[in-house]
């Protein structure tokens, strides 16, 4: 099909590329809508029913019952892999590590690698991308914001690799140390990271603070009360200035270039703050309406307000935290969106709102056990493959939905999938630098969206181009430049299914169809000279990183 060189023909290889990737598509997009016969589900197993798990399971199999969803197969254990590692680690599992999993007998072996994946640093690095997104949405347009990425990361690093609990980590963003120790030594970042950050990237106005923390930490969004009493909720406009009022005490003292916040001035005591075009001064209250005791010496309102956030008795914050983590591994909470918990904005399933909030608090605030449970579940281990018209309805949970990827996910398992990465040097390794150029940049500037969901990802045309015929795909394809295909097409012994087959495993985290492996082999096998075949080979990687299942977490 090719006869000539790639490099010294780009245009007739691309041409020929393109044919290939057609047909590739389609059988492709039929290994997902819906999967071939090498996808039978696997049986159901045992889950005992005292667990968090087992509980979340008869719930929505109640739930599903009563709507008249019917259930989806079990997942394959490919399938379960790559997702659950796409979920915990940010990234499709290694092929060493696939294949082993695949082999394993052990019927608890999905649990084994749940509990494996959570222990990784790939976990704590996924995580802490998670959470600064959320937590610092103004990195992706504030310049100001982006600078102050690196030490938020770091300390929030150094809390999942501990498994500090997750009130614990609220209790320090709110009531975050805000002077700078001048007397640091510069080597000694480790015991000064904080996350001040989260006030610098809010400007430290207290209208921001307060409309991030509600939204963030309790489900609320009382900044549409910020100017008038809410059109549709019970917020009322002095109740958003009376809760912004615990952050009103706090102001930078002095500021230097962008992001160089050098000191800040903080008054303890009773807060107030006067509302905008009023005279009104309003004094800081809970959005309980209960206030503090100012009579008690030396107050933090930012530590009283903390305290509150994060009480037993906040009728927000744990179902709040466990809706949003839900949402993190269905693509939508149990009440969607994640933060809008109102009156006219219902959970799909309260019981088992109810139920994961309590547990939650009963094990400390503890994210790891969540997640685990969650993954554990067979509600989160089915197909995605639809079997059932009835599933097609997202809220029941009758199949697992399909999503989308992040930016940092895409790349991640660019670089996974192909071993290839242009090494940053120290004039273009700032992934947030402005002009940058190099590959992360570009994938993560292309990828990056501001949907609050992921069930319906949107591709763009510039998005496509970049992955067909950007330098990075192309060269993380090429005999030349990228590990995992020259160890595939060089390695000795290997018939021509069986270098397929480990390229549906780098690049899909599957093994090839029955259909797929000999339409394929016939392909690479027409090739008339070894060049071509090697050309061959280079089209069918490049198409199946090109495809719709690679660049979806299914």
């Amino acid at each position: 099909m090719l006869s000539v060189s790639i490099h010294h023909h780009r245009r007739r290889f691309r041409t020929a590329v393109a044919h290939l990737f057609v047909l590739l598509f389609v059988l492709l997009s039929l290994a997902i809508f819906p999967y071939g016969s090498i996808f039978a589900s696997e049986p159901k197993p045992n889950v005992p029913s005292e667990s968090l798990s087992g509980q979340i399971d008869q719930l929505i199999d109640q739930a599903k019952e009563r709507e008249g969803v019917v259930s989806a197969p079990r997942s394959t254990d490919a399938e379960f892999m790559r997702r659950v590692s796409l979920d915990l680690s940010g990234k499709i599992p290694p092929v060493s590590e696939l294949r082993l999993f695949l082999a394993d007998p052990d019927p608890k072996k999905r649990e084994k690698l749940i509990n494996r994946l959570l222990d990784t640093p790939g976990f704590v690095v996924h995580f802490t991308n998670i959470w600064r997104s959320i937590l610092l949405p103004e990195a992706g347009t504030d310049l100001q914001a982006r600078v102050q990425i690196p030490e938020f990361e770091a300390w929030l690093r150094s809390q999942l690799r501990e498994n500090t609990h997750y009130d614990e980590i609220v209790r320090q963003i709110i009531n975050a140390p805000l002077a700078v120790n001048r007397n640091q030594a510069e080597s000694d970042t480790s015991q000064g990271l904080t996350p001040r950050a989260y006030y610098i990237a809010k400007q430290f106005k207290p209208e921001s603070l307060a409309a991030s923390t509600s939204r963030a930490f309790l489900g609320v969004r009382i900044e549409c009360a910020q100017c008038h009493d809410h059109p549709f909720d019970k917020w009322k406009q002095e109740q958003f200035w009376q809760y912004a009022a615990f952050f009103s005490n706090v102001a930078p003292a002095q500021q230097g270039g962008v992001g160089a916040v050098l000191n800040v001035t903080e008054v303890v005591g009773k807060p107030q703050i006067k509302i905008p075009d009023t005279n009104r001064l309003v004094e800081a209250s809970f959005l309980d309406g209960v206030q503090p005791d100012w009579e008690q010496e030396q107050l933090n309102p930012r530590l009283r307000l903390s305290e509150w956030v994060t009480s037993p008795e906040n009728p927000y914050f744990a179902k709040a935290t466990v809706n949003r983590v839900w949402s993190l591994f269905f693509g939508r909470g149990l009440i969607d969106p994640v933060d809008d918990f109102s009156a006219s904005n219902l959970a799909t399933h309260p019981k088992l709102l109810d139920l994961l909030a309590t547990k939650f608090q009963e094990h400390d605030y503890d994210l790891k056990y969540l997640i685990r449970e969650i993954a554990n579940s067979q509600t989160y281990q089915l197909t995605s493959r639809q079997t059932d018209p009835s599933q097609s309805r997202t809220e029941w949970y009758g199949k697992m939905p399909t999503r989308g990827l992040t930016a940092g996910q895409i790349f991640a398992n660019l670089i996974q999938a192909t071993g290839f990465f242009q090494q940053t040097t120290e004039a273009n390794g700032n992934l947030f630098g402005p002009g940058m150029n190099d590959p992360q940049t570009e994938i993560f500037e292309l990828f990056k969206s501001d949907s609050e969901s992921r069930l319906e990802p949107r591709a763009t045309i510039l998005q496509a181009l970049a992955l067909m015929n950007g330098t990075f795909v192309t060269n993380a394809t090429s005999l030349e430049q990228s590990d995992v295909f020259t160890a595939i097409v060089d390695f000795p012994g290997l018939s021509v299914e069986q270098k397929i087959e480990a390229f549906f495993l780098s690049a899909l985290s599957r093994k090839p169809t029955d259909a797929e492996s000999q339409r394929l082999a016939d392909y690479v096998k027409s090739q008339a000279s070894e060049e071509d075949r090697t050309h061959a080979y280079a089209d069918l990687f490049w198409a199946l990183l090109n495809s719709s299942e690679f660049l979806l977490n299914h």
